[in-house]
């Protein structure tokens, strides 16, 4: 090829290129520019910091430590507690409308406030004049007592025949008040003690136990034993206190945990059974039937008591075995004990055996009753206005609350639980030491006591006789109720 030939090609090719990037600045040129980039945000001045408030973060420690409360159905709470240097208050949204279906609150002209349902029974009132409260059940022959004697002493009827009166109590060599209760069960009369502490302005009252066993005991109690036990308790077959297959002994025995468990849930089956059988013999204390059988939310048939529902009860026995092991140990108090949330808001103690008759409402306004040998959790961590805390019912005899159902009950009722459960905890650890080594029971080692801070009190007398003359009091005050809310008289609130 010539070097002519090869110059001619060398200036097409570089026309051809020359002639593109000419195109494309023009192309570049005629687009529109690109959008600027926007300036970065200021960022904001940083907050002064508060100065800390050592309530609210021990309510929110408090809080964070706590289990998760499980999701339900119910409606949120439309107002909720804060914790402040001048006490609890409350905050938040309005309250939620009164259900249609709620008993209505009515001044009487005598004075007293009665509480109505619906169908114009009376389900509770409060008598200024005698000092006295009455509230129904849900069933015939549910009523409890409360009233203030000319000594000042508390008495507490609790059903027809039964109830305890309360006074103080000698102080123990820590300076710690106590009250007594004597209380009156099947013509006998026995007495325990309590602390009375108050937290957030109301009196909550703790077993207080009269002795305490050797802490090789509690040991003893709370591991399992060298082999299973076969025990038998001489209930028999089926006792009519079973409630149809609700409960069902175990078939051994691997602890003496287990063993407490199936003790104390016999002896609330066995109250509720009584106090059933009291009521249906009683109609007179009814008042003509003022209260209907609970119909709403109630469970048509007997659920069995579940193994998972057992073995959290067990779980739970367990628990307080070595709370009282360390009490035993150590019975001296620990400092700030006094300004701490009642054991029954303790975020360790969630499960709840009831231990007597108490109607419950949701906050829909549905009620229904729980009685001896349910099981409950609490749900909530604080109470709200009301006093009360919202609970699961996870085992109900027939005509009870319903299984998953989310009552609510008052914190006070729930210390009264927690409390029963302790003290038939101490009944079932004596009958061990008392039996031990007998009737298939292991022996245990070293079932000595040391006695508790606070001593063991002598019953008062005359108590059968003071609640005998409450009910007479509350048959006429209540009387009296019923006439004037018969007759239209009284305003609602």
């Amino acid at each position: 090829m010539s070097i002519l030939r090869i110059t001619k090609i060398a200036m097409v090719a570089f026309v051809i290129v020359l002639t593109a990037v000419l195109a494309g600045a023009d192309q570049k040129k005629n687009s529109p520019p690109p959008a600027p980039k926007p300036a970065p945000a200021a960022k904001p001045a940083p907050a002064a910091t508060p100065k800390p408030n050592t309530t609210q973060q021990r309510a929110t420690t408090q809080r964070r430590q706590t289990t998760r409360r499980p999701e339900t159905t119910q409606p949120p709470s439309r107002t909720r507690r804060i914790q402040t240097t001048q006490g609890t208050k409350s905050i938040g949204l309005q309250p939620p409308a009164p259900n249609p279906q709620s008993p209505t609150v009515k001044n009487l002209p005598s004075g007293k406030t009665a509480t109505v349902a619906q169908n114009g029974s009376i389900r509770g009132f409060r008598d200024p004049k005698r000092n006295m409260t009455v509230q129904r059940g849900l069933r015939p022959g549910d009523r409890n007592i409360v009233s203030l004697n000319g000594r000042g002493h508390t008495v507490v009827s609790a059903g027809p025949h039964g109830g305890y009166v309360q006074r103080p109590y000698a102080p123990d060599r820590f300076h710690r008040p106590y009250i007594q209760r004597t209380y009156w069960a099947h013509g006998h009369a026995y007495a325990l003690v309590y602390r009375d502490r108050v937290y957030d302005g109301v009196h909550y009252y703790y077993y207080a136990p009269a002795f305490y066993y050797h802490p090789m005991f509690y040991g003893w109690a709370n591991s399992p034993w060298a082999a299973p036990v076969h025990y038998d308790w001489g209930w028999g077959a089926a006792p009519a206190w079973f409630y149809g297959g609700y409960f069902v002994p175990a078939a051994v025995y691997p602890s003496a945990s287990l063993w407490l468990t199936d003790y104390l849930l016999a002896e609330n089956l066995k109250a509720a059974y009584d106090t059933g059988q009291e009521a249906a013999g009683n109609l007179e204390a009814s008042q003509g039937g003022d209260q209907p059988a609970p119909a709403e939310g109630g469970n048509p048939a007997a659920t069995p008591l579940s193994p998972e529902v057992k073995n959290m009860i067990d779980a739970e026995v367990q628990r307080q075995l070595h709370a009282e092991q360390a009490e035993a140990q150590s019975p001296q108090p620990q400092a700030g004990s006094d300004q701490a949330p009642p054991p029954s808001l303790d975020p360790k103690q969630r499960l709840f055996v009831v231990a007597s008759n108490l109607g419950v409402s949701t906050q829909e306004g549905n009620e229904c009753e729980l009685t001896p040998g349910d099981v409950i959790t609490r749900l909530d961590d604080m109470p709200g206005n009301d006093g009360k805390v919202k609970v699961s019912v996870m085992s109900a005899k027939p005509d009870d609350c319903s299984l998953g159902s989310s009552p609510r009950v008052e914190v006070s009722d729930l210390q009264e639980m927690g409390n029963s459960f302790h003290q038939q905890l101490d009944s079932g650890l004596k009958e061990l030491a008392t039996k031990s080594g007998t009737g298939g029971l292991p022996k245990a080692p070293d079932t000595g006591t040391s006695p508790g801070v606070a001593p063991q009190p002598s019953p008062d007398s005359g108590v059968g006789a003071q609640l005998a003359d409450q009910q007479k009091q509350a048959d006429q005050a209540e009387a009296e109720v019923r006439q004037e809310v018969s007759s239209g008289a009284g305003q609602g609130k």
